[in-house]
Order: C-alpha cells, then structure tokens, then sequence
C-alpha cells in the first residue's frame, strides 16, 4: 500500500472544498478491501484518526483532519458489473457522472442530481448525503442506496 507523509502530500490534503484546512499525518491510498482493513486495525492499534475521502468536493470539511487521509479516488473506482433488479455494486471511487453514464444503456442512473456530478464520487456522496437541486423528486443519497460494505474498528 502507498502511504505518503511527506510535507507536500500533506499539504494537498489538508483541504478540500471548503474554507477548512487542518494538515493530516499522512495519506493512504489502498489497493482493495484487504489493505482497507489493514489501516483501520493499524489505527486502532494506534488510536490515529482515519478520515476516509473520495474527491473532497463537498463544502463543509468533512474529509480534511488531524489523522491520516485515506485516498480512496485512486484505486477503488470499480464499478463491479452491469444493473440487475435496478441495482449495481460500485466502489467509493466511482465518479457519479461516469456511474450515470455507464447505466444510460440501461435506462437507469443513480439519482440524485447534483452540481459536481462530473467529479463527486460515490463514497463522499453516502458520507454526505448528497442531495441535489431536484431531491424531492429523485430522493437523496441515501435513499438510492439498498446496502454498504462497510468497515468498523
């Protein structure tokens, strides 16, 4: 796995969309599943904070932090397979305008619309509850979403 701490990859990620900065310890960038639950049992170990982070479009500053970044924008971008029953499998590196292009065959897309549709990803849009200009008729985030894998500490 690459994990990053030099001053200059810090400084990258110590902001997102937001007015917030704050410098992380450092930057992980896992491969898959396997090194994910690797840095979530090795910040445990060590009481670090993980702040995991997809595109940091998001306004508020909820992907910048003291702990360390987990990058999931560079390697966990599958979309794993086509639609069955209106539903598809993504990883949190998903662009949504890419998801919504992949589906367009199908007639199906993953609402809901929002403005940094062509560089949001699907892991910070659950984190945030994305929601859009025309959620009262597609729904939020959450509402378009069946099941999370997730990992607990």
């Amino acid at each position: 796995m690459l994990v990053n701490d030099d001053l200059a990859t810090r400084r990258l990620y110590s902001t997102d969309a937001s007015i917030y900065e704050e410098l992380p310890q450092s930057v992980a960038f896992p491969k898959n599943t396997k090194e994910c639950v690797a840095l979530v049992k090795a910040a445990s170990k060590n009481k670090t904070p993980l702040i995991f982070r997809a595109a940091g479009t998001s306004i508020a500053g909820q992907c910048v932090g003291g702990g360390q970044i987990v990058d999931v924008s560079r390697f966990l971008t599958g979309i794993l397979g086509e639609p069955k029953n209106h539903t598809i499998k993504v990883q949190p590196g998903v662009i949504h305008s890419d998801l919504n292009s992949f589906l367009k065959p199908f007639n199906l897309k993953f609402a809901p619309e929002i403005s940094t549709s062509n560089r949001c990803m699907i892991g910070g849009m659950i984190g945030n509850n994305a929601a859009g200009s025309h959620s009262v008729v597609y729904g939020t985030t959450r509402e378009n979403v069946v099941a999370i894998e997730a990992l607990l500490s």
